[in-house]
């Protein structure tokens, strides 16, 4: 007759059933994992690649038989100028979003260092705060 008692209190202690006491699964980002001291990941966002445009001015040689090259030479002349225009791709990157804040990787960025001239940088990795 014990033993007729004991067994089903026995069987649901082994049961896994989820109950409100239990710690959420390991992988979702509000469970009890280990302590990131840039906090635990959201979600990560991906940022496109951006297309730009560059224009930079480049001298422009003088015609050999024209008007413009008598000029030129004869009065020590302002040199002329053209555009030469660039499409540049600056490419995408992943942004980890984090409970405390942003992450962003080392990523490659065009910068403006004079007008007309650009350069590549390369970004430290970084997180920025919400």
């Amino acid at each position: 007759m014990l033993a007729v008692l004991l067994i089903p209190a026995i069987a649901g202690a082994q049961s896994s059933a989820p109950t409100p006491a239990a710690p959420a699964h390991p992988s979702l980002p509000w469970s009890l994992g280990p302590a990131i001291p840039v906090g635990q990941l959201v979600r990560d966002v991906w940022v496109p690649p951006q297309t730009v445009v560059v224009d930079t001015l480049v001298p422009m040689p003088a015609e050999a038989g024209g008007e413009a090259a008598a000029t030129a030479e004869g009065d020590g002349g302002a040199p002329q100028y053209g555009t030469l225009r660039q499409t540049v791709v600056v490419p995408g990157y992943w942004v980890r979003q984090t409970t405390s804040g942003d992450y962003y990787p080392q990523r490659w960025m065009l910068e403006q260092v004079a007008p007309g001239t650009f350069q590549w940088r390369l970004l430290p990795a970084e997180v920025r705060a919400r």
